[in-house]
């Protein structure tokens, strides 16, 4: 099984689009993790990626409106919007933590509905605010819907529970047979993102961490998979947090997530 690895946008917004996609290829990523605008900009943008011969993976995260009837419709602008420009999946930022459960599941029946139509795959991430932010919560929609595809950060569900989910083992064992698309960040009991994963004094949050990885890849292999994607997402400010004295970011975005990326592949390669 191939693991595709993708590079996040997000914190390199600043940076020239084919400065950041050189940089990102030559470190040996097959593509990008990207929003797409809703004009003919995009197809500037698709048109750079062909040219350096990345591939993508559409993120939706932009609906954030409570009305239910307009949130629906902007949610399927978006995913139509990005499904058009043919990614390798969708991930995508699902429903809100204070809809109804009905509310939630007509959106995830709108998402399968698009990606029956259009063939392109959309996972739904675990992330908190959304439908799925908190393990117990995710756990009853998956009981429901054996067909749910998910984006894995775990680290959102171990902020939501101040733990490493240690007690809720079923859960997360439920959410790996589901992982279409892999976030790899390490969190803990108190944050989505510890400080620098590099330190010891994480050691434990790190070790977990690798555990889920490599048993969400080796679901994927054993499913028959013949390539899954995996996002290194340690994130910038504010998710980064930055010195009370110096103001400096305490973490370097870039460095960490190739950390991120040589301890997945390390692991995933030992005898």
């Amino acid at each position: 099984m191939e693991i595709k690895w993708i590079y996040p946008r997000w914190g390199s917004a600043q940076l020239d689009w084919k400065v950041f996609l050189a940089k990102v290829k030559s470190h040996g990523y097959h593509g990008v993790e990207i929003d797409l605008p809703l004009n003919n900009s995009k197809n500037e943008i698709i048109s750079i990626l062909r040219e350096f011969g990345l591939e993508f993976v559409g993120q939706h995260w932009e609906t954030q409106t409570d009305d239910f009837t307009a949130h629906k419709k902007q949610y399927e602008t978006h995913l139509r919007n990005l499904a058009e420009a043919k990614p390798l999946l969708i991930n995508s930022h699902t429903g809100r933590d204070f809809f109804t459960t009905a509310q939630n599941l007509e959106l995830i029946q709108l998402a399968q509905s698009i990606e029956t139509e259009t063939g392109i795959p959309i996972a739904h991430e675990t992330h908190r605010s959304r439908f799925p932010f908190a393990a117990h919560i995710c756990k009853s929609y998956l009981k429901q819907l054996t067909h749910l595809k998910l984006t894995s950060d775990l680290s959102h569900w171990c902020c939501v529970a101040e733990s490493l989910l240690e007690n809720q083992q079923k859960a997360v064992a439920m959410a790996i047979k589901h992982t279409f698309h892999i976030h790899a960040r390490v969190g803990s009991s108190q944050s989505p993102q510890v400080i620098d994963p590099r330190n010891a004094i994480y050691s434990k949050e790190l070790e977990v961490f690798k555990s889920w990885w490599k048993a969400m890849l080796e679901n994927a292999k054993s499913s028959g998979r013949k390539w899954i994607t995996i996002t290194p997402e340690y994130g910038p400010v504010p998710y980064a947090l930055r010195h009370p004295q110096t103001d400096e970011i305490m973490g370097d975005q870039w460095d960490i997530n190739q950390f991120i990326k040589q301890q997945i592949e390390e692991s995933w390669h030992q005898e």
